[in-house]
């Protein structure tokens, strides 16, 4: 069985990638959802979620545990030693109840019966490491029942393999691919960004146009663990953009669409994003995109500016959408949904969802 975590309030998208991808949901929980199916459904689902920020398999299950010496002695059990090589650094996370009440100290129990593992067989022993782990392990309880999840990648899914930079207020990964879902937006269509940042969102859309949409290809192709389950997997052919630009960028600060063409260049997709100094509220008469889908994430006073001006520019681009934008379709993460009055647009849908730890929603608008 598997397991795939995701953001609060993004369990219903992740939910809907498991079901395209042919596999089984088992059930779901606040953190994500638990799945099974055939090895190679699991495999593309893995390369291709764009929700999942993790993504860990069961390598054991045990009863009857009454406290954290019951762990020791089960796991000491286990066959560590095929997972972690001498000096290999490890990581486990713990989120634990009931029998095991204190979560940190269930950790320090699993970590003394790895290390006593070793040492009982004279091997070299593996390192903890909390900041850059080789391997990951997820420790999980409730009531006297203990399992133990392996993570496909030691590193946060949604850094995507790559070296980008964020600039203020910058959009997860995770939460920029939920959007584009909750847009309805498919690969050939073409998309815009007013409020582009650092460049997240777009850069996740093209993603999806290089190797066959394979989000994590780069992030998963250099990790042993998934090499070893799925065995070495060659890159899909890519989507063939036929010169066509379709992805466009904009944004008011020079220095963050500098910032967005870096970092597209460093996932490797700045050929397929337009990217323009320009606001929001006053795109120029030439500009190539003329309609399609919107999909932004609008600065909400929070982070950067003031919710005063945050709520007039909302007012003045709320009426730019109806008047240069007729028959587009727009979706936006809204960190300050009291914002969302000023724009004057009836939305298509609504989502909730928790933005750095406020209650934001992802909401739906078409431009009639």
């Amino acid at each position: 069985m598997y397991h795939a975590s995701c953001g609060d309030g993004l369990s219903f998208l992740l939910t809907e990638e498991v079901k395209e991808a042919g596999l089984e949901l088992v059930s779901e929980n606040r953190g994500g959802v638990y799945f099974k199916g055939p090895a190679k459904k699991v495999r593309d689902f893995c390369l291709s979620s764009g929700i999942a920020s993790g993504i860990s398999f069961e390598l054991s299950s045990w009863k009857d545990i009454q406290g954290p010496d019951d762990l020791y002695e089960v796991a000491a059990m286990f066959p560590f030693e095929k997972l972690l090589s001498p000096k290999t650094k490890f990581r486990i996370d713990a989120t634990t109840k009931d029998n095991l009440t204190d979560s940190r100290y269930a950790t320090y129990r699993l970590k003394d019966a790895i290390f006593d593992r070793f040492r009982a067989q004279g091997l070299e022993l593996p390192e903890a490491d909390r900041e850059e782990p080789e391997v990951l392990f997820y420790l999980r309880s409730r009531t006297d029942h203990v399992k133990l999840f392996l993570a496909l990648h030691p590193q946060p899914l949604q850094r995507r393999g790559h070296g980008r930079e964020g600039g203020e207020a910058p959009l997860r990964e995770t939460l920029a691919q939920a959007l584009l879902r909750f847009s309805g937006w498919k690969v050939g269509e073409k998309l815009y960004d007013p409020f582009c940042g650092s460049g997240t969102l777009l850069i996740e859309a093209a993603l999806r146009m290089r190797n066959g949409g394979w989000v994590n290809y780069k992030s998963l192709s250099r990790s042993s663990i998934f090499t070893r389950l799925f065995g070495p997997c060659k890159a899909k052919e890519e989507w063939e953009s036929k010169g066509e630009v379709l992805l466009f960028g904009s944004d008011i600060s020079e220095e963050a669409i500098a910032l967005a063409k870096k970092n597209a260049k460093e996932a490797g997709v700045a050929d397929l994003i337009q990217w323009t100094v320009a606001s929001a509220e006053e795109p120029s008469e030439d500009f190539e995109f003329k309609q399609g889908k919107i999909v932004t994430n609008p600065p909400y006073g929070v982070r950067i500016g003031d919710r005063e001006s945050a709520s007039e520019l909302y007012a003045s681009w709320g009426e730019s959408l109806k008047k240069n934008f007729q028959g587009s379709y727009i979706s936006i993460v809204a960190g300050d949904p009291s914002l969302l009055g000023y724009l004057k647009l009836k939305s298509d849908k609504e989502q909730s969802v928790t933005i750095a730890k406020l209650k934001g929603k992802l909401v739906a608008y078409q431009i009639d």
